[in-house]
């Protein structure tokens, strides 16, 4: 590939590329092959790995420089950074200077030129000045300001409204984000989340397998994938296998860190499988007789286009989701329930009444929101502001 010719990205994620992707990896992993792609992970704090145990092996990390994935994707994990950078505006200009000293030495090593700076956090805006670019665009996919722990709410709101100001174009998941955003900067555009339909699409193929410790848990199955964090609605999920005992609840993810899920585990119909690699989770959906799409209704999850229900769609399985705003628009598709008994009396009709032509439309919607026309959308959108 010629570099000189190569468009060069860098995007600053705020997730690792690896165990669970997103939309950050789904669209990146998507730009064409004429894109050389920086992915920076988020790094640790110097906290961190006394919280969370699984981070500990990131503390050095940052000392094999860049990884290649792919031809044209690199990923690199910057060095620990001071934590409370989400409280103190100083603390995190001094994490972001920190950071843009390593950064800048991967993109000299692989000869970006010229590089848009693709961000996801807000914190990010007290590094633009220190990284060469030739454009800045912000993909918005929650409102930060919301997120439980170290943070404090009007230090971020204010480092992502003067992001915002200075982006050339910015990104929002769902209608709320773009209400609340487009005041900032009226380049926003709205790019809800899509599905991975060569990946989750294999739920349908006969070749796929349900798994061993899927198929001895007796059926029928309500299955939720995903990362079991505060904002997933476990009493919910609790309560409906307590109104049903006789069906099984199954939760395939990881548990984040402090979250209790002790009551989940007295339950002798639901099952914590804990975390699969991504390509056997279509083998998992497979075997779920309904899928599960159980967040808490708060000002985070409002403004969330939640991804598992895109790949919920891909898999052609019937979902029951609560009732969020970007899922209203494919109630002709999902059953919408707000409370355990509506969620009981959905699967309930799903049960007895699920048939082929049913799946057929849910494949079709799935069609109609792929990740490669989202990705599209967006190139057209950033290359207009040339």
């Amino acid at each position: 590939m010629n570099k000189e010719t190569a468009r060069a990205v860098v995007c600053l994620s705020s997730i690792d590329w690896d165990p669970i992707w997103t939309r950050k990896q789904q669209v990146m992993s998507r730009l064409p092959q004429n894109y050389r792609v920086l992915y920076v992970e988020p790094p640790i704090t110097l906290l961190s790995a006394f919280k969370d145990k699984t981070l500990w092996f990131k503390w050095t990390l940052w000392l094999k420089g860049n990884r290649p994935w792919r031809e044209n994707i690199w990923l690199y994990s910057p060095p620990p950074v001071l934590p409370f950078g989400n409280k103190y505006r100083w603390i995190n200009k001094i994490n972001q200077w920190w950071q843009s000293l390593f950064i800048r030495r991967q993109i000299r090593k692989l000869g970006l030129k010229q590089p848009w700076l693709w961000m996801y956090l807000p914190g990010s805006v007290d590094i633009v000045d220190r990284l060469e670019h030739s454009k800045l665009i912000y993909d918005c996919v929650d409102e930060h300001s919301e997120y439980t722990g170290l943070i404090d709410k009007q230090v971020v709101r204010s480092m992502e409204a003067e992001l915002c100001r200075r982006c050339d174009v910015v990104f929002v998941t769902a209608l709320g984000l773009y209400e609340d955003k487009k005041g900032w900067n009226p380049r926003t555009y709205f790019i809800p989340n899509a599905a991975n339909l060569e990946l989750f699409g294999k739920a349908q193929d006969q070749a796929t397998r349900v798994p061993p410790d899927l198929e001895q848990i007796p059926p029928p199955r309500l299955g939720f994938v995903g990362v079991i964090q505060d904002w997933v609605d476990l009493d919910l999920l609790a309560e409906v296998a307590r109104l049903r005992p006789n069906w099984s609840v199954v939760l395939v993810g990881p548990v984040g860190a402090g979250i209790d899920v002790s009551a989940l585990q007295a339950l002798p119909n639901v099952y914590l499988l804990g975390r699969r690699e991504q390509k056997e989770l279509p083998a998992y959906l497979k075997g779920f007789d309904v899928c599960l799409n159980t967040f808490k209704i708060n000002d985070l999850t409002r403004n969330v286009s939640p991804l598992k229900f895109y790949e919920y769609l891909a898999s052609g399985k019937p979902i029951v989701s609560v009732d969020m705003p970007q899922v209203r628009n494919f109630a002709d598709v999902v059953k919408i329930a707000s409370t355990p008994a509506e969620t009981v009396a959905a699967v309930e009709e799903i049960l007895g009444s699920d048939n082929e032509e049913q799946k057929a439309r849910r494949l079709a919607r799935a069609r109609e929101n792929s990740w490669e026309s989202r990705v599209k959308q967006m190139l057209e959108i950033i290359l207009r502001r040339q």
